[in-house]
């Protein structure tokens, strides 16, 4: 069965950003969309920040109301942005990123990913900053506070994955680790890096296809003893 068998229908911002990028075909989207409790807390807050408005309102009903349709327009953009987060597995590379307005993802060819280093998270993913030494708000880590599932890999930097999105272009010879890269899934993580080995698979990865395929989901553990097993081939800060 071919890869082009699981294409889907998507959304033109997806469709533009794989083409661009000269990855192919998109035949899989994972998200990260906050759960019911995150939208429930976005709305308290909205509420909250409202009440307080109306402590000393405006002299006049306009006056009174502006605030609370700021607050509004506040916490949808914040929301909007924060759930923009996708991981796109196309026919020769990923997508993985923020497809909210105004920005745009990060483009990795098959290629540049290092054979072994895709992982599913099955728990633990917020152990991962304290596992690894990474900063939690580098722009290759794609979680947010709501993230309890997700994927790990190495590959290029994330200044060469933006210059794939631009040209399509980009090194295609990884080394033995590469740069860091971690997106959340809402779903189970290990059926985006089923995605990722049957589509690399099918793009004549087959190294990389059948390591991600037999990697199993693991638990972090915050200890960074346990690195080179449960996140394989990440460069990470060196620790004294």
């Amino acid at each position: 069965m071919l890869v082009s068998d699981f294409v889907i229908e998507t959304p033109a911002k997806y469709r533009r950003a794989a083409a661009s990028a000269n990855l192919g075909e998109i035949v899989a989207i994972h998200h990260d969309r906050p759960g019911p409790r995150t939208v429930l807390a976005f709305i308290g807050a909205w509420i909250l920040m409202s009440a307080l408005t109306w402590l000393a309102p405006g002299e006049t009903l306009l006056l009174a109301v502006a605030p609370t349709a700021l607050f509004f327009l506040l916490w949808l953009v914040i929301y909007i942005m924060m759930a923009g987060e996708r991981l796109v597995v196309c026919q020769r590379g990923i997508l993985l990123g923020s497809f909210a307005p105004f920005l745009r993802p990060y483009a990795i060819a098959y290629e540049q990913l290092i054979v072994g280093s895709v992982v599913p998270i099955s728990g633990g993913l917020r152990r991962y900053h304290k596992q690894t030494g990474i900063a939690p708000f580098t722009s290759s880590i794609r979680t947010a506070w709501w993230s309890r599932r997700g994927v790990s890999m190495a590959g290029p930097t994330p200044a060469e994955a933006r210059a794939r999105l631009r040209h399509g272009l980009g090194p295609d010879q990884p080394g033995r680790i590469g740069s860091p890269w971690l997106i959340g899934t809402r779903a189970a993580a290990e059926a985006a890096t089923a995605d990722i080995a049957r589509a690399a698979g099918a793009a004549g990865c087959i190294e990389l296809a059948n390591a991600t395929a037999m990697a199993p989901p693991r638990t972090l553990s915050g200890h960074a003893a346990d690195n080179p097993t449960q996140l394989p081939n990440l460069h990470v800060p060196s620790r004294h």
